[in-house]
């Protein structure tokens, strides 16, 4: 596949091998994860794509079909995002977001909320974030979740409606769909014996939904869970997802207990190994 790059600026055309080294790593890492190549809006696999690249006061970045707009500089946004880890979100898009397609808005927290959760696991597996960073990073995710002003007033559904909607209540959605994919990760990585996860729920998608046949909704999620892993989580989404319900964290992540094994008291790092496995920590620091 062909990647065309517009660099708009000096500076960002000094970062081509750098952006262009991530950019193909991730599409490695997508493909496997899919099962394919993204595809365009009449479902036929890219033979192309665009990015633009611009060095700009603030990062951010946007998707398209066939397009990814970055803008970066060296900074971090929230304290701990960087134009790296945006643009592993923005080609994440290319599949989820783009390939495969919610039917509204309401599915926001699993859209954006999974694309972010992708990213970050990447990150670490690309060894662009170290392990204990990447523990820390997450409980400031859980945190922005936690601490969301309109958590248990609206659900993540809700909060993510509208494209407004779903900025002014961008922690509901980014960071509360982020800690549901980690729940439903670890939580189904356990129960099955670290034999299934949320992956084979995205390659699901990928092989059932393409965007021009059909466009996923919240049922589909539930049962493309219940088809590729034998759970059954109705009753955890309709609580926490579709509900007002805040998600009781600490049940389904204990996050502290494995920065601590791994940092201080590395005998125990076993005990944490599925945890280890849903954020793309291998082996430990």
């Amino acid at each position: 596949m062909t990647i065309h790059y517009h660099f708009m600026d000096n500076a960002s055309a000094k970062k081509e091998l750098e952006i262009n080294g991530l950019t193909n790593r991730a599409f490695a890492a997508y493909i496997k994860l899919f099962g394919g190549l993204p595809r365009d809006l009449k479902g036929k696999e890219y033979s192309e794509i665009t990015i633009h690249v611009n060095k700009g006061k603030h990062l951010g970045g946007e998707a398209d079909p066939k397009l990814i707009m970055l803008s970066w500089n060296e900074g971090k946004a929230f304290g701990f995002a960087t134009w790296q880890t945006i643009l592993l979100h923005e080609l994440f898009h290319l599949w989820s977001g783009e390939s495969i397609r919610y039917q509204d808005g309401q599915e926001h927290w699993f859209n954006e909320g999974f694309a972010e959760f992708y990213a970050y696991k990447s990150a670490v597996e690309l060894d662009l974030i170290p392990s204990n960073e990447m523990l820390a990073m997450v409980s400031s995710v859980i945190g922005y979740y936690l601490s969301a002003s309109r958590l248990g007033d609206i659900s993540m559904r809700e909060a993510g409606r509208t494209n407004k909607t779903k900025f002014d209540n961008y922690f509901l959605v980014y960071s509360g769909g982020w800690t549901v994919a980690m729940a439903l990760d670890h939580d189904i990585r356990k129960r099955t014996n670290n034999n299934k996860s949320i992956d084979n729920l995205m390659q699901w998608l990928y092989s059932n939904f393409p965007r021009d046949k059909r466009r996923y909704t919240q049922k589909d999620i539930i049962e493309g869970i219940r088809l590729t892993t034998g759970l059954n989580y109705t009753q955890f989404i309709d609580s926490y997802v579709d509900g007002h319900a805040i998600l009781p964290v600490s049940e389904y992540l204990p996050i502290s207990d494995a920065l601590w094994a791994l940092t201080f008291n590395k005998s125990n790092k076993n005990d944490f190994r599925v945890l280890y496995d849903t954020l793309g920590i291998k082996g430990g620091m």
